[in-house]
């Protein structure tokens, strides 16, 4: 009885240290919405992530899945107003620019926004609301299911189509973000905000 009570105690843990990568998997995939696809009309990188958003937005212009390139407005800081460095509405132009997409094609959205909530309501007032359209929303993976949310929030009663385009980060994905301090950062800070989204906003 003693041998099989200490084999239970060494087997529970072990099984569950061995189960640990499918479930964090699991965790992972319950925040990514991957429903990108042509036709379009506009493609939106969200603010918050240069490194991967922005080049995400340009390939899939490239890729004719939609005409237009919207970029929002973002606030600044002493840096940017000495010149120093850019503001995130002018690197997101650059990358754009520099990916291939033509000026002519890139539209920055009126209204200084902070957040995902203040993005889809600064396209709902750029856009007709009443007009039929497919917007395709670049955001990190994590990060997509809350920002399907705030965009289907802010569009409820159009005919405006949301689908999301996640751009995969350059050092952790859904299969070993636990392995990566950013990665653990950016999943836990989504599983925070997502319910915060829910309680604030639903009405």
């Amino acid at each position: 009885m003693l041998l099989a009570l200490l084999a239970i105690a060494i087997a529970c843990p072990t099984a569950s240290y061995l189960a640990r990568a499918p479930l964090l998997r699991g965790l992972a995939h319950v925040l990514t919405v991957d429903t990108v696809g042509p036709p379009a009309d506009y493609i939106v990188p969200l603010g918050g992530g240069a490194e991967d958003r922005p080049f995400v937005a340009a390939a899939l212009y490239k890729q004719q899945v939609a005409p237009t390139v919207l970029i929002f407005e973002y606030g600044t800081n002493d840096a940017i107003r000495m010149g120093l460095t850019p503001s995130g509405t002018e690197l997101y132009r650059r990358v754009l620019e520099l990916e291939g997409v033509p000026s002519s094609a890139i539209r920055v959205v009126p209204g200084k926004v902070r957040d995902t909530r203040d993005e889809a309501l600064a396209v709902r007032h750029a856009l007709t609301p009443q007009r039929p359209a497919k917007l395709v929303v670049v955001t990190s993976p994590e990060h997509t299911r809350r920002a399907l949310w705030a965009f289907r929030k802010a569009f409820a009663g159009t005919q405006v189509d949301i689908r999301m385009a996640p751009a995969r980060h350059l050092r952790f994905d859904e299969t070993n973000w636990w392995r990566h301090d950013e990665g653990v950062l950016a999943y836990l800070h989504e599983y925070l905000k997502l319910p915060y989204y829910w309680a604030r906003y639903a009405f």
